[in-house]
């Protein structure tokens, strides 16, 4: 249960890691074996934050602490 706990609130600390614009396009969804995924409104959005991935991953771990995260994986939101 305190990793669950744990994983919500380090998922939660997306929104202070990016920007306005990309908080809108952008949901943390979970985080498993320090992987984090993140939905992308759409393929543009996701394509766009893998050139962003690694200064991504860099300041996760600044607010997060070190070794939090080692990846992310961008997927595309499903839309009904």
């Amino acid at each position: 249960m305190a990793a669950a706990i744990k994983n919500c609130q380090l998922t939660s600390l997306w929104a202070e890691v990016v920007d306005e614009r990309l908080r809108r396009h952008t949901d943390a969804v979970k985080i498993k074996e320090r992987v984090l995924y993140v939905a992308a409104t759409n393929s543009v959005w996701a394509s766009e934050l893998t050139y962003l991935k690694k200064e991504l991953i860099e300041k996760f771990n600044r607010l997060a602490g070190e070794g939090a995260i080692r990846d992310i994986k961008f997927k595309t939101m499903e839309v009904n």
